[in-house]
């Protein structure tokens, strides 16, 4: 007998929760310098946050832009994630990214996706919808896994799961082999889609927006005596952990 399949919030009371503000992890700070830059001389104006979580990164990239004319904006699915958000001082919306995003046409100057979108089973949607509320001129920063990591390109042929990639609802260990060891926790984070750096540049222009770099940044996960390969390997965006793209919408 067929049994419906409940949206899974991998968020919530039960999953994942945030980390502490102060703890950025690299990738976070690779989007928080690219975003800051982007928002250099900027009088005023509107920055969305795209699966904003509890906010915490939102907060922290908000103090560390440090401009007071800036309206904050976040979006997400996890009603447990954004009760924590509602403590803070800007402005949260729950939303289901797959049915697109609650502001109008034209109305954010920046809008960043920090590992988000391969959770969605629409990416193509998430993209449109970006570039949809971005002004003329605004920019759009996203971090996601990257499916061709260093790692990733060992551990295919070796007929292992690749990381990120996840096959099943309840446990990351479903094909993990002898990486099963280097797990510290096995539940999923909730995984749909992955993208390569051709795949992710493709996938934003085809949005109409025009890519203007993708920089790599280490995966925290990584262990530590391979941080310093990690560190390296990832300055070459298509062998890193994880790729941050930055894009313009065309005036």
């Amino acid at each position: 007998m067929l049994r419906a399949v409940p949206v899974i919030d991998y968020y919530g009371a039960k999953g994942w929760g945030g980390r502490p503000a102060a703890d950025l992890l690299p990738r976070q700070v690779v989007a928080r310098d690219l975003i800051a830059r982007a928002l250099t001389g900027l009088p005023g104006g509107t920055v969305l946050d795209v699966g904003c979580g509890d906010g915490s990164f939102l907060d922290t990239v908000a103090t560390h832009v440090g401009n007071p004319a800036l309206h904050w904006i976040g979006v997400d699915y996890s009603d447990h994630q954004l009760a924590k958000a509602a403590a803070l001082p800007h402005e949260f919306h729950r939303c289901d990214l797959d049915q697109g995003i609650p502001l109008p046409d034209a109305s954010a100057d920046l809008v960043y996706a920090t590992e988000v979108i391969e959770h969605l089973t629409d990416p193509d949607l998430l993209v449109d919808e970006c570039a949809r509320v971005l002004r003329p001129g605004g920019r759009l920063v996203l971090t996601t896994p990257n499916l061709h990591a260093w790692f990733n390109r060992l551990l295919f042929p070796a007929g292992i799961q690749p990381v990120f990639y996840e096959t099943s609802s309840r446990s990351t260990a479903v094909g993990a082999g002898p990486l099963r060891a280097l797990k510290q926790d096995t539940l999923p984070v909730g995984h749909l889609r992955l993208f390569n750096r051709r795949a992710l540049l493709d996938l934003v222009a085809q949005s109409g927006l025009r890519p203007e770099l993708v920089r790599g940044a280490r995966f925290h996960a990584v262990p530590r005596p391979l941080w310093w390969l990690d560190g390296l390997l990832s300055r070459r965006a298509s062998l890193a952990s994880i790729l941050v793209l930055q894009a313009t919408k065309p005036h």
